[in-house]
């Protein structure tokens, strides 16, 4: 497991903490499906133009390392539904 996915599993469980309290955090090692569902449904969501780019409010070296940063999370997710033998649900903003 890369660290990328390690990091966005990290921050998502740091933010859920704080904005809900009936949180469970999700770890990489014992995740299920389900929690996989959610992560890649976020970060597709997180990668949509205007999230992407901040509305305009970043440089376009600033959108590329978050897209290729966000690239690497679904690539290690890919590779965990791979391994675990799940079927990806339906990403709108990534190419698979």
């Amino acid at each position: 497991m890369k660290n990328t996915l390690e990091q966005y599993v990290d921050q998502h469980n740091s933010w859920n903490k704080i904005f809900d309290q009936n949180h469970v955090d999700v770890d990489i090692n014992t995740m299920t499906k389900t929690q996989g569902d959610m992560l890649i449904s976020k970060l597709d969501s997180e990668m949509s133009p205007e999230n992407l780019h901040c509305d305009g409010e970043i440089s376009h070296a600033q959108a590329q390392q978050k897209f290729d940063y966000y690239t690497g999370v679904f690539e290690d997710l890919k590779d965990v539904y791979n391994q675990q033998g799940w079927d990806l649900p339906e990403v709108w903003e990534l190419a698979y």
